[in-house]
């Protein structure tokens, strides 16, 4: 018996870059898709661990696209857990209207859940509102969920884990509710959490990461796969990385894999921009960004359209130029949307 184990998918209606590509990424995501589908096909169980929809709201397209990924996964058992993105204010989730498509093999938790498949014992963790965990604050809410947990073989959760990383950052510096490590290790040979995009093993605490990349910096990504014995397996999947290059030399930029999508910040105007930008036309795509002390920004396009003007991305750069934590102008514009 092998269960296979898919972080967030944040289905939407376009990955991020799409502009920057002639025709899109859309025959990159649904490659990523196809092989997520051919890799499963040893597993007995399909475990999706949160965010499986980018927004709480999603178009009619992005319902049938996930539906149809879903349904091709034919009779094996399908878990899906809700994630902080599909949440709706009155603890209603995007994930809902799945229990509607009558697939007796979908199980769709929005609450705490255990389970028992093949012989090991498995709880299902949620993203959950305070509200509906009756706490006044993250801390009171980290208390409750710990408690709670019955304890078992193996946790899927979709909720940040402490004493663990992700692009240089601790998640014991994040101003959510973050799960301890020692005592979920305490109650669980094994903990899985989607939430955090990167993927990372840390002892007995996997982050999946997410699926696509999405974001610079993201280069690589997995699905995984346990057993019985909780031996696992990781496998990576197809796509293109998406990278930053500050002041890059020539050499630098020619070690970068030719199905990229570079993001090149100049901030020397020693740097000789134009062969700059004529080593990258060799990319999938890349911008230039020149950043000069006291100057006003520059930005050019070595591919036609190849910027990148979605919600997360400007208020991406939002935060860079102001200074104000992302997280929390992605939770408000979460709010508003």
């Amino acid at each position: 018996m092998k269960i296979g184990i898919i972080g967030d998918t944040h289905f939407r209606d376009f990955l991020s870059y799409d502009s920057c590509l002639n025709g899109g990424r859309g025959s990159e995501k649904k490659e990523i898709l196809n092989f997520i589908l051919e890799s499963s096909k040893d597993c007995d169980h399909i475990v999706f661990l949160g965010d499986f929809f980018n927004s709480r709201n999603n178009s009619s397209e992005v319902n049938r696209q996930a539906v149809e990924f879903l349904e091709k996964f034919k009779n094996k058992e399908i878990y899906i857990i809700n994630g902080n993105h599909c949440k709706k204010g009155d603890g209603k989730t995007a994930i809902d209207f799945l229990r509607e498509v009558k697939h007796s093999n979908w199980h769709v938790f929005t609450k705490p859940h255990d389970a028992q498949i093949g012989s090991l014992k498995v709880s299902f963790l949620p993203y959950m509102l305070k509200s509906e965990l009756g706490t006044e604050n993250d801390e009171q809410s980290t208390e409750k969920i710990i408690k709670d947990l019955p304890g078992g073989d193996v946790l899927f959760a979709h909720y940040s884990i402490s004493d663990t990383t992700f692009n240089g950052i601790s998640t014991n510096s994040l101003k959510e509710v973050v799960l301890p490590k020692v005592k979920l290790e305490e109650k669980y040979k094994q903990i899985i959490t989607g939430h955090i995009h990167m993927p990372g093993i840390f002892g007995r605490t996997l982050l999946t990461g997410s699926v696509f990349n999405m974001d610079v910096g993201e280069t690589e990504k997995f699905i995984w796969k346990i057993d019985e014995s909780l031996w696992t397996e990781q496998i990576k999947l197809p796509g293109r990385g998406i990278y930053k290059a500050i002041n890059p030399t020539l050499e630098e930029l020619a070690k970068l894999p030719k199905e990229s999508i570079v993001k090149v910040i100049i901030t020397d105007k020693k740097v000789n921009i134009d062969e700059i930008k004529n080593s990258l036309t060799r990319f999938d795509a890349s911008l230039v960004l020149e950043q000069y002390p006291d100057e006003r920004k520059k930005m050019h396009n070595i591919q036609e359209g190849a910027l990148d003007f979605s919600p997360e991305n400007l208020l991406k750069l939002y935060s860079e130029e102001r200074g104000v934590e992302l997280s929390k102008l992605l939770r408000g514009f979460e709010l508003i949307k």
